[in-house]
């Protein structure tokens, strides 16, 4: 669709992505809907102003047949589910249905390098953002990270480079990357796939329409990474911790899973012919990102760690690696809105570094079970993220680590992850010193 004059359109969805599709599509003359199944009392009040600004057509409070009424296209939020009776509807009148980076590929015209993955996204996107930055190249990073990728203009841009979700991939139709990036695939959002089974093939689907020309980065340690990419047309190229093309003592932040995301990006950035010595460079200062075992600050001899964005089982093994000393001597903050992963690794690994569990929202009593099962009694329930927080810090003692890392997704609580990070961090410095 090239000329947006009078088409209907109908955007599921009023967060930040669904917002950036009617700022784009307004002004070409689009007649543009937002249907929302949150009430006008729990939406953002700015987000909310600038709908009503943008003069678009607003259903709040649930989604009805009549919002897709003479609807020409159907853009969804990444929060919004396939199977929702509406657009089951639209499925049976052939609507087309496409996702905010769908419309989003069809405005830019500049290489772009995508990255999925159930851990590691946001560091291995930003990574390839700074690599390209210190080689000289003009880039943008967006998608699941930042601004919508809708937003990007890439007209001044050498190559744009965007985190992608399993969400996003399911009603992409000519997405198609230059370079894609898969990490890694452990089991999460199997409350919305349905099964590891699908959830995979969700993220397969970044390479689907890539060609010869186009390259696949993937992790060649993590088997059904691999097998998947043995489906690609795309050249591939593999990565593995057992390459000696980085050394780990020159990259600033710790831990295995941050080579492998480290050994990703470079792979990328050299395609983009940044230069192994600018690689190297980069990572020998980069720090992280916000609300990835972020260290937040040390009082009384206690540090604590943000990892909000550790929204899943395997986040919070890969964190629990990272912060043990070979003691107990970790008290973790987990708990929020369960997607029903598997706890048995994650429970192992706890038993044996974890000094104290506190278990916050509605995925407390599942947790809390599973770890009586596996005999695990060294936990509490608080009432809520500052309940837990204070009492945290009552239990540390000098040498201890106060982590939060919740294997779960916020929204029972939260906005966001980031909304709970920074309440996190905002706890954590209004504790006495």
């Amino acid at each position: 669709m090239t000329n947006w004059e009078d088409k209907k359109v109908v955007i599921f969805g009023s967060g930040r992505s669904g917002v950036a599709v009617a700022r784009k599509l307004v002004p070409l003359k689009a007649l543009v809907a937002i249907s929302e199944e949150l009430p006008e009392e729990k939406l953002d009040p700015e987000l909310l102003a600038e709908m009503r600004g943008l003069k678009v057509k607003l259903e709040l409070g649930g989604h009805t047949n009549s919002s897709i009424e003479g609807a020409d296209l159907i853009v969804l939020s990444p929060g919004v589910h396939l199977d929702i009776p509406v657009i089951l509807k639209a499925r049976q009148k052939n609507i087309p249905i496409i996702s905010e980076i769908e419309l989003a590929y069809r405005f830019l015209s500049k290489p772009i390098l995508a990255v999925t993955g159930t851990n590691g996204k946001t560091t291995t996107t930003t990574l390839i953002g700074e690599f390209l930055k210190a080689g000289a190249k003009s880039a943008v990073v967006a998608g699941n990270i930042g601004n919508p990728l809708v937003e990007v203009n890439d007209r001044d841009l050498d190559f744009v480079v965007a985190e992608i979700s399993s969400y996003q991939l399911e009603t992409i139709v000519t997405f198609r990357p230059w370079i894609s990036l898969i990490l890694n695939l452990t089991e999460d959002h199997i409350e919305r796939h349905g099964s590891m089974g699908e959830y995979a093939a969700a993220k397969a689907r970044i390479f689907l329409n890539q060609r010869k020309t186009d390259y696949l980065i993937y992790n060649a340690e993590d088997k059904l990474v691999s097998q998947l990419a043995g489906q690609a047309e795309a050249r591939l190229v593999p990565f593995s911790k057992k390459d000696s093309f980085l050394d780990p003592a020159e990259i600033l932040i710790p831990g295995e899973h941050n080579l492998e995301n480290a050994l990703a990006a470079a792979h990328a950035a050299l395609i983009c012919g940044v230069s192994r010595e600018i690689i190297r460079s980069v990572l020998k200062v980069f720090p992280g990102v916000e609300h990835r075992i972020e260290l937040v600050t040390e009082k009384r001899g206690v540090k604590f760690y943000n990892d909000s964005k550790g929204t899943n089982p395997d986040s919070t093994i890969v964190a629990l690696k990272s912060l043990s000393n070979g003691q107990k001597n970790i008290i973790l903050i987990a708990g929020g809105r369960d997607k029903g992963g598997d706890l048995t690794d994650m429970v192992h690994l706890i038993s044996d570094t974890v000094k104290k569990v506190i278990l916050i929202g509605e995925a407390a009593q599942r947790f809390k079970a599973v770890l009586k099962s596996k005999q695990y009694l060294d936990l509490i329930l608080a009432s809520d993220l500052t309940q837990a927080v204070n009492t945290s810090y009552s239990l540390a003692r000098p040498g201890d680590a106060v982590l939060l890392s919740p294997a779960c997704a916020s929204f029972d609580m939260f906005s966001n992850f980031e909304e709970r990070g920074r309440i996190f961090k905002q706890l954590v410095a209004e504790l006495p010193e």
